[in-house]
């Protein structure tokens, strides 16, 4: 599309990883095999001035929540107090990352069970909330099972994007994404829900309560 930045989805494999596997063992999903990457812009910087003011189980009634802060983007949300926390050297322009991981000492192996990650973009010099649409979106890779955009669907007050997807690759993932854009920062901002299909929608309670405790400073 002529005039236009996309979003781009494509394969890299993230510097942290929060799947490790010893003795040779397969691990079965991992969120670094898929990304979004926007397109010709780079991205925004953050000091990584954060707050946290304050097991996991599939019930967001049951869960202990915890506030995650960014003071440079005005972002807020809660996350699950036994979920893992990561903010240092994460790619795709990932700023947070939560992950519920299934540690078993046993056999030494740590599984990532699902995972949410925060990302920020430098937005395209004209975006504005009307403009965002599937159609800045170029995939690959992806299958796209259903995409919206209407009066309800919103991200810390702004009008959002979601999408659902699944993405087929070594390992089979399926995907919740969540795109808001940020006028007084010119940012474009997503939540991505990660997990395998067969735990998505277990984890999908807590995850939509993630979700709507975002609140972003205007």
């Amino acid at each position: 599309m002529s005039g236009k930045r996309k979003l781009a989805f494509f394969s890299l494999t993230r510097v942290t990883v929060l799947i490790i596997v010893i003795f040779g063992l397969v691990q079965p999903f991992t969120s670094s095999q898929t990304a979004h990457v926007l397109a010709l812009a780079p991205s925004p910087t953050s000091s990584g001035n954060t707050n946290v003011t304050s097991t996991s189980t599939a019930s967001a009634n049951n869960s202990r929540f915890l506030t995650y802060q960014n003071l440079d983007f005005g972002i807020k949300m809660q996350y699950p107090s036994n979920w893992t926390k990561l903010e240092d050297n994460l790619l795709l322009h990932t700023i947070a990352a939560f992950s519920n991981i299934h540690q078993n000492p046993y056999d030494f192996t740590n599984l990532t069970l699902a995972e949410v990650d925060l990302r920020v973009y430098n937005a395209p010099q004209n975006e504005t909330s009307a403009k965002l649409d599937i159609d800045q979106i170029t995939t690959q890779g992806h299958t796209i099972v259903n995409y919206y955009k209407n009066s309800t669907t919103t991200l810390g007050g702004y009008p959002a994007l979601k999408i659902i997807s699944y993405f087929f690759g070594v390992f089979t993932q399926k995907e919740m994404q969540i795109w808001t854009f940020i006028p007084n920062k010119h940012v474009l901002v997503e939540i991505i829900y990660i997990a395998q299909p067969s735990k998505y929608s277990l984890y999908l309670p807590i995850v939509d309560r993630m979700i709507d405790s975002v609140e972003i400073a205007r």
